[in-house]
């Protein structure tokens, strides 16, 4: 048994804390983030978190892939990829990520701002954040896959529509990452989701009315 598999076999209360205590710090970016924070946070010896992780590097991938595993048993088994509506799994993914939001807070914040981080230059932590988006890029294109083009209209090319949808959409989610520096893009994004759902319903009710007959 090697010393994560340990760290994984600890007490429930105290391993929950020190990944909440890791996820929250880490959510002021990789490079910002202090292990001296975590242990302060998660009441263990700062010994004690390098006996099992090493680095901070190890710690934050770790991390990463805990979070992975959480969105593929919670979030990611739930989507509909069958469904032929392309606009309506787009919406449905949305209201699973809301209940992700609620479910797993401290999980969504830290992958939220993982994301867009930065400050991030090692390849090996980019190469462990790669994989929560290469689980993103094949939902998304398994849904493309399916998509009913019957649905749109007669007088559009549908591979042109679906590319339009798609930089729709990528070009609203990037409009919502651009926040104050120092500020938490996680808890941003929790706090205000209920209107990114609004604005987000709006956009896609757009789309259709542009695209579908």
């Amino acid at each position: 048994m090697n010393e994560i598999e340990k760290f994984l076999n600890m007490e429930d209360e105290k391993r929950e804390r020190v990944i909440k205590a890791a996820m929250k710090e880490f959510c002021q970016g990789y490079k910002k983030a202090s292990t001296d924070n975590i242990v302060r946070d998660a009441g263990i010896s700062k010994g004690l978190l390098f006996h099992y992780f090493g680095t901070k590097e190890r710690l934050y991938n770790f991390l990463i892939d805990y979070a992975v595993d959480t969105l593929k048993r919670e979030f990611l088994s739930l989507v509909n990829i069958e469904q032929a509506d392309i606009l309506e799994s787009v919406w449905q993914m949305s209201l699973l990520k809301q209940e992700l939001s609620i479910s797993f807070p401290d999980i969504f914040d830290f992958m939220t701002s993982a994301y867009v981080d930065t400050s991030i230059k090692s390849e090996g932590v980019k190469e462990s954040l790669s994989k929560f988006k290469e689980v993103q890029s094949k939902v998304m294109a398994d849904v493309y896959t399916r998509t009913d083009t019957t649905l749109f209209r007669d007088d559009i090319d549908p591979t042109l529509a679906m590319q339009i949808i798609s930089w729709s959409l990528q070009g609203y989610a990037q409009s919502k990452v651009n926040i104050s520096p120092g500020e938490s893009i996680g808890a941003a994004a929790r706090d205000n989701y209920e209107l990114f759902l609004k604005e987000f319903q709006e956009i896609l009710n757009t789309l259709r009315k542009c695209f579908y007959k």
